[in-house]
């Protein structure tokens, strides 16, 4: 099923970190006009054999094996039905979400990147998995999907902020309006709360020390030209003008601290970034501020779009 073409591939490990995720997407979403797919890619033996001299081969550890998976496919079977009954009491139809559960193929991140490619609209993933280690701001699976999925926009959650506002990072390119209009397309019937939001550093002219007067006159109008292209594209895909709003900050120290601020003093549940931003470089697969935010954000939401 496959309904109005919008399609989400939702990367879950039976974690308590996905169903924080789960509730993100069913608080996140409309109910109607989105078909979820329920992923997850089971491991074909226990970690401990990996280290183990009596490999998973030997009578004792095929037995052991055995009885593990079993224990795993009953346990994601019952996080599987959790996880659709959430979605089922938020008002999304049964029949518009669907589980999809194999065995490790190659690996697990690269398993969701080949299922990836069959036709979705995002991917969705928690910051954290089943065994986060404290120190690191982002998962392994998670970290190798934020880089390797730059063929469709993903979103990172964390620990499912439950807020309905949503910052919207804004400058003049491609990537940027193209994050707009997949929140359009996406969005289409929410009741979110959208902020466009652009960052601006002023230039200082190297003679006088003052403000160049032609940079300061594109920085005043580069910001009003991509808000009103923003506010026709999101109108234009069914999102009222009462549900969004603009800020502009000038002078700051860096974007994408400043974006972070925003959204945790703003009580914001979710940032939108375009991959690359207006000084895109070609041999990079993410920009600068996008891979600060990702890494600094947190509990917030981060939506990454191509």
């Amino acid at each position: 099923m496959n309904t109005n073409g919008k399609k989400i591939l939702v990367a879950l490990d039976g974690s308590a970190h996905a169903l924080d995720t789960v509730r993100y997407l069913s608080r996140t979403l409309p109910p109607h006009g989105v078909e979820m797919v329920l992923f997850c890619v089971l491991s074909t033996e226990p970690e401990f054999f990996l280290d183990d001299a009596e490999g998973p081969s030997s009578g004792r550890a095929w037995n052991v094996t055995s009885d593990w998976k079993t224990q795993q496919r009953n346990a994601i079977d019952r996080f599987m039905a959790n996880a659709c009954q959430i979605l089922v009491d938020r008002g999304f139809p049964r029949e518009a979400v669907r589980v999809g559960i194999q065995e490790r193929k190659v690996g697990i991140a690269r398993d969701i990147i080949r299922e990836a490619q069959n036709g979705y609209d995002a991917v969705v993933a928690g910051r954290q998995g089943m065994n986060p280690i404290t120190r690191l701001v982002i998962g392994s699976i998670a970290s190798k999907l934020v880089q390797s999925l730059t063929f469709v926009p993903f979103w990172l959650v964390g620990k499912a902020v439950p807020s309905n506002r949503m910052l919207v990072a804004v400058d003049a390119s491609e990537g940027s309006m193209r994050a707009v209009e997949h929140i359009g397309r996406m969005l289409s019937g929410s009741n979110v709360e959208l902020t466009l939001f652009r960052v601006i550093r002023s230039r200082k002219s190297e003679v006088a020390g003052q403000e160049d007067s032609k940079a300061k006159s594109d920085e005043e109008s580069a910001p009003r030209r991509a808000f009103e292209k923003a506010f026709e594209i999101l109108e234009k895909n069914g999102i009222s003008h009462d549900q969004i709003s603009t800020k502009i900050l000038s002078g700051v120290a860096t974007r994408s601290g400043c974006i972070i601020a925003q959204a945790t003093n703003g009580g914001y549940g979710t940032i939108v970034l375009g991959r690359r931003g207006h000084t895109e470089v070609g041999e990079f697969s993410m920009g600068r501020v996008t891979n600060k935010v990702i890494q600094l954000a947190g509990k917030v939401a981060v939506w990454v779009v191509n």
